[in-house]
């Protein structure tokens, strides 16, 4: 009898721990506390999109696809919290010294909750660009999301034009763009 009680003690223990684990797990994972509903990260969830096999044989879900938007993306992480679905991106780069995410990576995390909310038809608060040092959270607000479709209908028409200017004058960015070599306003 005290063998029995002992091992449900034990038991009991180790599942208290595990528990305990997992939360610690998901605390450093740096994702909000909530259902993970989707990952393109190597472990695919199959809630919001179906998941399919990749050509080298690795698992992974669907891209998000608005028709209405012409927009298409994975979103690394997407979390059902109370406030709503919350895109999260994750970066290997650290965040800036001012603690302000980059503009692309803004816009980028834009995108995708663009994607949620069309996509799902459902709610999107806000989203998290998770650098390897730290996490910034960023508002959807409507100025955002109307920034992203400005953004959006600006590169629709660069598309269809027969030359499309360069839209910076740093040559860092010149010496690293794969066009450079055709570009006829390449800064390096």
């Amino acid at each position: 009898m005290i063998y029995i009680f002992v091992a449900i003690v034990i038991l009991l223990l180790i599942a208290l721990l595990s528990i305990l684990a997992g939360r610690k797990a998901a605390s450093r994972s740096g994702l909000p506390r909530g259902q993970l509903i989707y990952s393109d990260t190597g472990y695919p969830t199959g809630r919001v999109a179906s998941v399919i096999t990749n050509e080298q044989g690795v698992k992974q879900e669907r891209p998000l696809v608005s028709k209405r938007y012409g927009l298409t993306g994975r979103p690394d992480y997407l979390v059902r919290t109370r406030d709503g679905i919350i895109p999260v991106e994750a970066k290997s780069t650290k965040c800036p010294a001012d603690g302000r995410a980059y503009a692309s990576h803004i816009m980028q995390l834009a995108a995708y909750c663009l994607l949620v909310e069309d996509v799902l038809s459902t709610h999107v608060p806000y989203g998290i660009i998770r650098y390897a040092d730290e996490e910034v959270a960023v508002d959807y607000s409507i100025e955002l999301r109307d920034e992203l479709i400005a953004l959006l209908e600006e590169m629709k028409d660069a598309r269809m034009a027969d030359n499309v200017h360069r839209s910076h004058n740093d040559a860092r960015r010149c010496s690293g763009c794969s066009m450079r070599e055709i570009c006829e306003e390449a800064l390096a």
